[in-house]
């Protein structure tokens, strides 16, 4: 096989060819693609050193490709993959809201059709972690209200979010005038920002309307959701605090006996931290206990690095894809 990695200089392009190191994909030949800041540059993958391609023209002729780039460069990237005929899984999160693309949130529930078109989106990061956890219990339990608070790392800005906190916090520290941390989009170190991206007249961030609008295609439309995004400073990870209300009277033991049947979620810890679960494509899941204030409702505690998990879970539905063909 030829794959494609389009944004393979980012920091989920570079949790995508880690991914696919390990995978038991057959990969003759890979093609890591990114912008022109990055030319000259060269990816490590298997032991050898390829050079960064910089025109999306190289997709012509490639077996598949992963999306990792950011949302503007990742719709061009599609354009380019289908006048290429070529297939492609968007792990941006530029397509997880378009209904007219098939969202492939779990891989034990996908069916055939949602795996061999020419297109599939991802759910990335919190929405993975929450659809993962939440979705096995809705088919079990009738899920009928979530109520969910995100705090997402500087990672969720990518590499350019984890460089503005260090050199902030160093600054910072150093009793030096703090840099502008435009990647960050507001100063976040010893901070707590209680919003991700431009928030509109009723008061609802840029990441709040995204993750909201993923959730309802994972969970079904039936679902409540309510939600808030948070910027935390720390480098990595998401930890994420789940209020949620089902249809049938539900006892805690019964929740952890269906989440520990799921694949990929870890109840090993009481209270895991996002530190724990950084390098790690598991969900966390800890604190599972009764809602006071539901009659038939839990809390959960989830934390999770949404890199890595997005990343393994493109590389699983591409196995799951060509074991198919």
């Amino acid at each position: 096989m030829r794959v494609a990695i389009v944004g393979a200089s980012g920091a989920l392009g570079g949790e995508v060819l880690a991914a696919l190191d390990e995978t038991r994909l057959p990969i003759d030949a890979l093609v890591p693609i990114a912008t022109e800041r990055s030319l000259g540059n060269d990816v490590e993958f298997r032991g050898e050193s390829i050079p960064i391609e910089t025109e999306l023209g190289k997709l012509r002729g490639v077996d598949l490709a992963f999306l990792c780039a950011p949302p503007a460069a990742t719709l061009e990237a599609v354009r380019a993959a289908l006048r290429a005929e070529v297939p492609a899984i968007d792990c941006s999160g530029a397509l997880a809201a378009n209904p007219d693309v098939p969202l492939v949130s779990e891989l034990g529930v996908a069916t055939s059709p949602a795996l061999d078109v020419p297109l599939v989106a991802l759910p990335t990061g919190a929405a993975l972690a929450c659809a993962r956890v939440l979705a096995p219990l809705g088919r079990a339990l009738g899920l009928r209200r979530v109520i969910a608070t995100l705090l997402e790392s500087a990672s969720g800005a990518g590499r350019a979010g984890v460089l503005a906190l260090s050199e902030e916090t160093i600054a910072l520290l150093s009793q030096q005038e703090s840099p502008d941390p435009a990647a960050l989009g507001h100063p976040v170190a010893f901070d707590v920002l209680p919003w991700i991206g431009e928030i509109d007249d009723a008061g609802v961030s840029a990441a709040e309307h995204a993750l909201a609008a993923v959730l309802a295609r994972a969970l079904g439309p039936e679902v409540g959701i309510a939600l808030t995004a948070l910027r935390i400073p720390v480098f990595c990870g998401e930890g994420i605090s789940l209020a949620a209300e089902f249809a049938e009277d539900v006892s805690l033991a019964r929740i952890i006996e269906l989440l520990a049947k799921v694949d990929g979620l870890d109840l090993g810890l009481p209270a895991p931290t996002t530190r724990a679960a950084a390098g790690s494509d598991d969900v966390f899941v800890g604190r599972v206990r009764r809602d006071p204030s539901c009659e038939r409702g839990a809390l959960l505690w989830l934390a999770a690095d949404g890199l890595a998990l997005t990343a393994t879970h493109a590389v699983r539905v591409a196995e799951a894809r060509f074991r198919r063909v």
